[in-house]
């Protein structure tokens, strides 16, 4: 959103609702917008496409709350007074979704008990995320437990990606893209 060019702009998960703040002048934050969507679990994290224009997000426990598969609920910021929850990609998982970041047009996803899942972002502005990669270190099964992934980091120059673990284990992968 041009009109916010220059300035500090906190995006906040913030339990049911997703809000825009500009904090540039730290002792006056102003909320710019809020916005939630249906079938809210707990709005827990989210992360920003590379150009600014979307934003994913987690719901960490919708899929206990609501019986549903792994989502990501993509969101269009292109007016961050009017954020717009437009697309919900379900996975083929039923694990609850944790911790996810973004690096050269992938989403890399911490998804507890079905690990790290790699989505590629091309369709995104046709509201479609498709898995690509993925490394599940407890393939015994897909419970809707905080067990597992709990986060990721893909942003090694190397491409090396550390996933770390509920039981203190921390993986080490690297994906061929």
């Amino acid at each position: 959103d041009e009109r916010y060019s220059g300035r500090e702009i906190c995006v906040a998960s913030n339990a049911d609702t997703v809000n825009i703040v500009d904090v540039t002048d730290k002792s006056n934050p102003v909320q710019i917008g809020v916005s939630t969507y249906g079938a809210v679990g707990y709005t827990h994290q989210g992360w920003l496409t590379e150009d600014h224009r979307y934003f994913l997000l987690g719901d960490e426990l919708d899929e206990q709350r609501h019986g549903v598969n792994t989502r990501t609920f993509i969101w269009d910021f292109s007016d961050l007074e009017n954020i717009r929850h437009f697309a919900t990609y379900e996975a083929k998982t039923t694990s609850v979704d944790h911790n996810l970041y973004i690096k050269n047009g992938h989403a890399y996803q911490a998804n507890y008990t079905s690990g790290l899942r790699v989505l590629d972002l091309s369709e995104i502005a046709n509201g479609k995320l498709e898995e690509v990669a993925f490394f599940d270190f407890m393939p015994e099964h897909d419970r809707k437990s905080f067990d597992g992934a709990w986060s990721v980091y893909p942003y090694f120059e190397s491409g090396t990606i550390i996933v770390s673990g509920t039981n203190g284990h921390l993986y080490v992968v690297k994906t061929l893209f």
